[in-house]
């Protein structure tokens, strides 16, 4: 009983602003991504999938500009408390390799820690405008991707549930 209260609640109520403030929340802290309540959403009604993904990508770039900044302001003090140094030569060797451009790689997968890049740019005072494009062309790429990969693959992903 408890599933069919939780599809009904995803498919009759408006997702937008807590898939926006779980994006927000992941993009700076929050282990749990806004796929779990996206790809559901998604499979359910095709139709949110411009809105919801706009929520989720504009949530996430947000969340990051937060982090961005705290890391342009206190850059040395968030490496040094939060970031291991195996990781952070890892976020440097990537950069060094690819520039810029590795954010929008890194923020399209959530498998790869995409913080530890923008945490990086600030700490580097790399140019917001040009970090911020990087990260928004990355999660457009990342929600809306999922979206239509969900919006045409969902009803055979749902048969086979089924």
């Amino acid at each position: 009983m408890k599933n069919v209260e939780f599809l009904d609640w995803l498919q009759n109520t408006n997702q937008g602003a807590f898939l926006f403030v779980l994006s927000f929340a992941n993009a700076i802290f929050f282990p749990v991504g806004p796929e779990v309540v996206f790809v559901p959403v998604i499979m359910l009604n095709h139709s949110k999938l411009l809105p919801y993904a706009t929520c989720c990508a504009a949530g996430s770039v947000m969340g990051l500009a937060v982090t961005y900044l705290m890391s342009y302001h206190c850059g040395q003090v968030l490496i040094d408390r939060y970031i291991p140094s195996k990781k952070m030569e890892t976020g440097v060797r990537v950069f060094n390799k690819y520039g810029p451009l590795a954010l929008v790689i890194a923020s399209m997968f959530p498998v790869f820690p995409y913080r530890i890049l923008v945490i990086l740019s600030g700490f580097l005072r790399q140019r917001p405008a040009m970090v911020f494009s990087f990260l928004s062309i990355g999660k457009a790429l990342r929600f809306f991707g999922y979206g239509l990969l969900i919006a045409k693959l969902g009803e055979s992903v749902v048969r086979f549930l089924n």
